[in-house]
């Protein structure tokens, strides 16, 4: 049954799409933060006076901004946003969990196996490969755009060789576990409209949520830590938290469990 879903998202059009603007959204952030807002501090690009001074926190030498590069969602420098990729990587699982509703395909998986739990076991396991491939090729892409900026600007690798891979390894894995969430809600609305709907409004509305509620209390609560995209990005350790990253992983990988659990529950019970 496993390679029986890897073979339905390689030949889904659709999520193939998304696990393309992944890419490439990934690329053209990568491109916007690592390549060309440095250059335009540095004064390669553009001749607007005082455009380093306002963008003096783009310092690609510094090892902040460098780590920042290296992160599979998009680096920020800092700014908190959601970008293309992370939304993308969630609605990619979204799509591998409603595919079979959509198309008629989840009659004939419970027909083959009338107990259910292994048609999400098989699911998991697609997505869990499927989301380790696209996290590698994501962190392998920022890595290979932060060393391609480095040389031709001349700017040294200030990292450490293993806190880079370290944020590599954990980046990949934060990729698996927001298309396992990804998948948990598709299974649960069973619509990829409504689940597309649900990943769009979660995320887009978490900057928003944590600003306000930062200004109001005058402090980060720490309820704000373990929204999706703040937590994820303190699990990949890449981005200011008030969470280590091993906890912030530890809690993701927890919270991907109990809403995997929970879609296992739902499909057990309701009705084909």
């Amino acid at each position: 049954m496993v390679r029986a879903e890897l073979l339905n998202l390689v030949s889904t059009t659709s999520a193939k799409v998304t696990a393309l603007l992944a890419l490439a959204g990934l690329v053209v952030t990568q491109l916007a933060f690592v390549a060309l807002l440095p250059a335009i501090v540095r004064g390669d690009i553009g001749g607007v006076e005082g455009a380093a001074d306002e963008m003096g926190g783009f310092d690609l030498s510094a090892a902040a901004s460098q780590l920042d590069a290296l992160s599979p969602l998009g680096a920020s420098m800092g700014g908190g946003s959601v970008g293309i990729a992370i939304l993308a990587i969630a609605i990619f699982g979204v799509l591998a969990g409603t595919s079979d509703y959509r198309f008629g395909g989840i009659v004939g998986a419970a027909l083959a196996a009338p107990r259910r739990w292994p048609i999400l076991t098989a699911k998991a396991a697609a997505s869990g490969i499927s989301g380790l491939v696209l996290g590698t090729v994501l962190v392998l892409t920022s890595a290979a755009v932060l060393l391609v900026t480095l040389a031709v600007s001349g700017t040294p690798f200030t990292l450490d060789i293993g806190q880079a891979a370290a944020v590599l390894g954990r980046g990949a894995i934060v990729v698996t576990c927001l298309v396992l969430l990804g998948l948990a809600i598709g299974i649960l609305t069973r619509s990829q409209l409504a689940g597309v709907l649900i990943v769009l409004t979660v995320m887009l509305s978490e900057p928003l949520v944590a600003g306000v509620t930062q200004m109001a209390a005058g402090t980060v609560p720490v309820w704000t830590q373990v929204l999706p995209v703040a937590l994820a990005n303190a699990a990949i350790g890449t981005a200011p938290s008030l969470l280590p990253p091993l906890v912030a992983g530890g809690i993701l990988v927890g919270i991907t469990a109990v809403a995997l659990i929970a879609a296992g529950a739902v499909v057990r019970r309701r009705d084909i």
